[in-house]
């Protein structure tokens, strides 16, 4: 019995060693062959192409999901990762690949509730171009059925790296993407140059952009019109001082805001504010305007840097005393633009 017993046990210890090591080979791929447990590969993400130049990746980034293609576009691997671990000094996502070329796909989000669908990839079956980005909207009950945006988007980020080699030479590496944020608040304000208050309810707000549908580069793709409407208005009370001391009028203004996707030199977004009537108070190219005040920041910036850089505009526009747009002037950010030849 005590003999028996003893070889049992020397049996069970031989099966875990065996076990053990078959998992220290494994490193969780399945291709053995190509598996050399000495490298590790990781990608580090970075979110620095904003008007900070800081990366602020850790404070706004909730989840990342990041996707690896072969050389011949097919895709090979994805890995998800979200909640505090993102926000962990120096943290770097582990990627379990073979040793070989990649393009890298990343695309990130912020808090708040989903309100873009990316489509479910099939390894070894789905290819690059399926991996396009979607701006979830409604259609609203009209005849023609327009589409329409009317929530505040979660924050949008995307990055790519091509051709990024990961060598069985190295025993690390560690890969970095940089992200472009891809939704952007704009908070319209309005003021009557009287001083008197503006009821926010006699105007409705909107933003028509045909840019709803990115693809595995960020570039737009083919999209319908979306017309984008304020998520949240409101009355509020500005103090009014030129002089820089202390407020001594105070002067009521209608605030609303909207959250719309990515602005691209090649489109022409229309910013619109209609009165009760469906008369048009104003209508302006978004991008031109929101130019104006580029080289106050940054004078080296392309323009479509400065677009993916500049994720919030604040414009203010004057009425007279018909509620019409006073078009002499505007302030972007803070900064006051004087306007000549303006044409609604």
């Amino acid at each position: 019995m005590k003999v028996s017993t003893c070889i049992l046990k020397m049996k069970t210890w031989t099966l875990l060693l065996i076990s053990a090591g078959f998992a220290m080979t494994s490193c969780n791929v399945l291709d053995e062959e190509d598996v050399d447990c000495s490298v590790e590969y990781r990608v580090k993400f970075k979110y620095d192409n904003n008007m900070k130049f800081a990366d602020a990746f850790a404070n706004e980034v909730s989840s990342v999901v990041l996707y690896a293609f072969d050389e011949n576009g097919k895709f090979v691997y994805q890995r998800n990762e979200e909640g505090d671990i993102l926000a962990e000094d120096g943290y770097t996502m582990p990627v379990e690949v073979k040793p070989g070329d990649y393009n890298l796909v990343t695309w990130a989000k912020g808090k708040g509730d989903e309100t873009f669908s990316i489509p479910v990839l099939t390894e070894g079956v789905s290819t690059i171009e399926d991996l396009n980005c979607k701006m979830d909207r409604i259609y609203s009950r009209a005849a023609n059925g327009t589409a329409e945006v009317r929530s505040d988007l979660r924050p949008l980020f995307h990055g790519q790296l091509q051709k990024q080699s990961f060598s069985r030479a190295a025993t690390e590496q560690i890969a970095t993407v940089r992200l472009t944020k891809n939704t952007n608040n704009v908070r319209i304000v309005l003021q009557h140059l009287s001083g008197e208050a503006v009821d926010v309810n006699q105007f409705t707000f909107t933003i028509e952009d045909d840019n709803g549908l990115m693809n595995y580069n960020n570039n737009l793709m083919d999209d319908e019109e979306l017309t984008y409407y304020a998520w949240r208005t409101d009355s509020g009370i500005a103090d009014m001082d030129e002089s820089g001391q202390r407020a001594t009028t105070a002067v009521g203004v209608a605030i609303a805001e909207l959250t719309v996707g990515r602005l691209v030199m090649e489109n022409n977004p229309i910013l619109s504010i209609t009165n009760k009537e469906g008369e048009k108070v104003l209508s302006i190219p978004l991008i031109d305007y929101a130019l104006l005040v580029k080289g106050y920041y940054n004078r080296d910036m392309t323009d479509q840097e400065y677009l993916d850089r500049q994720d919030e505009y604040t414009m203010t526009f004057f009425l007279d005393d018909n509620d019409r747009w006073a078009s002499s002037s505007i302030i972007i950010n803070s900064w006051k633009v004087v306007l000549d030849n303006v044409e609604l």
